[in-house]
């Protein structure tokens, strides 16, 4: 995995109807017209996800970070500029929406990334060129792939590009170069249920979530989604919401939860505790654990300042 880690036009082809007429004879008749081709499915985040078997996935619309606030300090997170470094696909100037699957938060771990960029397929074509010529060791375009992909080394992390379909771009580990060609097809992302900016989940998150500096999480919580939207005074709003295995459990969890996010976003100075940002309070609803917290511009520069520590290097 990298050490950081949108909506596709459908186009409907419409058949012209065939007119008919003979010289001389009947008056023409209409022909039924073709129907359109189907909608394509829009699943780029399923299959990235069963490429990789992933645990932990990030969904970012860009589009809606452009303009607020927050856009800076996601930006300062670089969570997609290695993948695409070279391309001359900016991360955040030509990407409309990316998804990416990975099978946890470590440097070990396997990730794909889903790019729905804003460039031409030569634009990409060419800055792809440019990496394959920088990479240490050479890249290449490998052959006999059923899309186009070339093979790069960036920061000694070695990747595969892929063109799967015009606007998106697929970024998988070397080993898992053929599993591209399962984007064909894809009409890109599902359309966000609300308003938020970046979704992000994870399956069995006391083990996915695992790093060295990574708050401790209950393993009893099966699985945990947290959304992210933009707030008109410039931070941010976060609803968490977790799975656990009943109510008594989902109780304990939040309880848990509560002190190991609070001892890992606070210092204790002599007999007083220091916090980066007011408590983050998790509460048991039935047996789910759930959370809503509001970030200011300024609590969003220090959580990102942990959350870039925490990254995989």
């Amino acid at each position: 995995m990298s050490r950081r880690y949108r909506s596709l036009v459908l186009l409907l082809a419409l058949a012209v109807p065939a007119w008919t007429a003979g010289c001389g004879g009947p008056a023409a008749t209409e022909q039924p017209a073709e129907a359109p081709p189907p909608p394509k499915p829009k699943n780029a985040a399923e299959i990235a996800r069963t490429i990789v078997k992933g645990r932990v996935g990030v969904m970012v619309w860009n589009e809606r970070l452009r303009g607020h606030n927050v856009a800076d300090k996601i930006r300062s997170l670089d969570l997609l500029g290695p993948m695409l470094e070279g391309t001359g696909i900016d991360p955040f100037r030509d990407v409309h929406a990316a998804y990416v699957a990975s099978t946890g938060v470590t440097r070990e771990d396997l990730a794909v990334a889903i790019v729905q960029h804003l460039l031409t397929e030569d634009q990409v074509r060419q800055g792809i060129d440019v990496v394959v010529a920088r990479s240490e060791p050479q890249g290449e375009w490998l052959p006999d792939m059923r899309v186009p992909t070339a093979r790069v080394t960036v920061r000694g992390q070695t990747r595969v590009l892929s063109l799967v379909e015009p606007g998106f771009l697929a970024i998988l580990p070397a080993s898992l170069a053929p599993m591209a060609a399962r984007f064909v097809g894809t009409g890109g992302f599902s359309d966000p249920e609300g308003p938020e900016a970046i979704v992000a989940t994870a399956v069995d998150p006391s083990k996915s979530l695992s790093g060295s500096h990574a708050p401790s999480i209950p393993p009893s919580l099966r699985s945990a989604v947290a959304k992210v939207r933009l707030a008109e005074d410039g931070g941010v709003d976060i609803a968490f919401d977790g799975e656990s295995t009943d109510a008594a459990q989902a109780a304990a969890d939040a309880d848990a939860l509560t002190e190991s996010i609070d001892r890992a976003t606070s210092v204790k100075i002599l007999f007083a505790r220091v916090r980066l940002f007011d408590k983050v309070v998790f509460r048991g609803e039935g047996s789910r654990v759930k959370s809503d917290a509001h970030l200011t511009g300024s609590e969003i520069d220090r959580l990102a300042s942990i959350a870039g520590s925490l990254m995989p290097r």
